[in-house]
């Protein structure tokens, strides 16, 4: 690696660009969910989206001085796996996280669109993925052909990040203190070797924490395919709730699995249930971890145990990368992960007792944790994007 990560405004960055961790079920459902888009009306091409939108990331990394090894050492060290050569016109990934960990929706296909885009980018070769895992492939294999024409910058707007509030100090915040440390679960976490190892350090370029599969990701990738994709199912005249509800059921998701991962692991019952009193302390642990994952400032603004959750979100990354891409939205609920996951973060407690560890399984998952019975109802207040200093998710019961 050629710097470590950069914690400013609530968010991680590396190489001047804001990496997120997120899971293999996240990226595996958002993946799903930008393919649903497959064949509206248009000419959209969800799998062109998914390729080029990572190579216009790496096409950024170039302009800020990124060489091809530095591509090559982040890609591992991000959880994304390793680039091992073949021949000069091909490559394998023996470790492979969206070969190895993703999923797609009905009949298998060559799925691997992101490690197809970050590669054209990397060598400035049009690349095709010629055998994949999703296929029963021994490995993922891509082929370079002839050169390709570099993609267009699309993150043309600056941020517009804003002063991040102290725990219990803004307007509106109806909690006084917690005995839950979040400095100390901050500083902690940010030890935690979550990072890919090349071979040379006896890796396969994974992730594996929690449970699940963690990829330290590009905030604009997923920003870049999530709103182009929305965008055009709602032109094309899908209804606005049920195309944001396709993308807002991946933060739940992620929730399930990496919140509750965490809070189940030995780690957080080591560092952060000895901090905590009562369930809402525990909220209060899960959301100092959230604040080591670069997806924002994260504020608690009010708890009533079993009826509803309000958190703020200072520079979320969501609302930040929509205006990174679009002028101010007309519209407040655009921030889909995060309503999402303080769903998914209400669920944990008062669906089901996360504290009680009761163990986590995709059955579980469609059978309790996502099943019609005491589900919340969620809705962002304020948002970035729109032009608000902050986002507000409301969950409630």
């Amino acid at each position: 690696m050629k710097e470590a990560p950069e914690y400013q405004h609530g968010q991680a960055f590396l190489g001047g660009l804001n990496h997120v961790y997120h899971c293999n079920h996240y990226n595996a459902h958002l993946q799903m969910t930008v393919m649903l888009a497959d064949g509206v009306e248009g000419g959209f091409d969800p799998r062109r989206l998914l390729r080029d939108g990572a190579a216009q990331v790496v096409q950024a990394l170039k302009t800020r001085g990124y060489a091809p090894q530095d591509l090559r050492d982040e890609f591992t060290w991000c959880g994304f796996g390793y680039i091992k050569d073949v021949t000069a016109d091909q490559v394998e990934l023996p470790g492979s996280h969206y070969g190895q960990s993703t999923y797609l929706l009905g009949v298998p296909e060559k799925s691997c669109f992101f490690n197809v885009g970050f590669l054209q980018g990397m060598t400035g070769r049009t690349t095709s993925e010629t055998a994949c895992r999703h296929m029963k492939a021994r490995t993922d294999v891509f082929d370079f052909g002839p050169p390709a024409s570099a993609p267009d910058n699309p993150f043309v707007n600056p941020p517009p990040f804003t002063p991040v509030p102290g725990r219990f100090a803004f307007q509106g915040c109806e909690i006084a203190s917690t005995p839950v440390d979040e400095d100390r679960i901050v500083a902690t976490v940010a030890t935690l070797p979550l990072y890919g190892r090349p071979p040379s350090e006896s890796g396969d370029g994974l992730i594996p924490a929690f449970g699940v599969v963690l990829t330290n990701h590009y905030a604009d990738y997923y920003n870049l395919i999530s709103y182009q994709t929305y965008g055009h199912m709602v032109h094309a005249g899908v209804p606005a709730e049920m195309a944001r509800e396709a993308f807002v059921q991946c933060g739940h998701v992620c929730a399930f699995n990496t919140f509750g991962g965490i809070m189940e692991s030995p780690e957080f019952h080591a560092l952060v249930v000895p901090m905590c009193q009562d369930v809402a302390d525990w909220i209060h642990g899960m959301v100092a971890v959230i604040n080591a994952l670069g997806w924002g400032a994260w504020r608690v603004e009010r708890i009533v145990p079993g009826h509803e959750l309000i958190i703020r979100i200072y520079n979320s990354y969501e609302g930040v990368g929509y205006r990174r891409l679009h002028p101010a939205a007309t519209e407040k609920q655009l921030s889909f992960l995060a309503m999402g996951a303080v769903r998914g973060l209400a669920h944990l407690f008062w669906k089901i007792d996360i504290r009680e560890r009761p163990g986590l399984s995709q059955d579980y998952y469609f059978n309790v944790f996502n099943s019609h019975q005491g589900y919340w109802n969620v809705e962002q207040t304020h948002a970035i994007a729109a032009g608000d200093g902050f986002d507000r998710i409301v969950a409630w019961k």
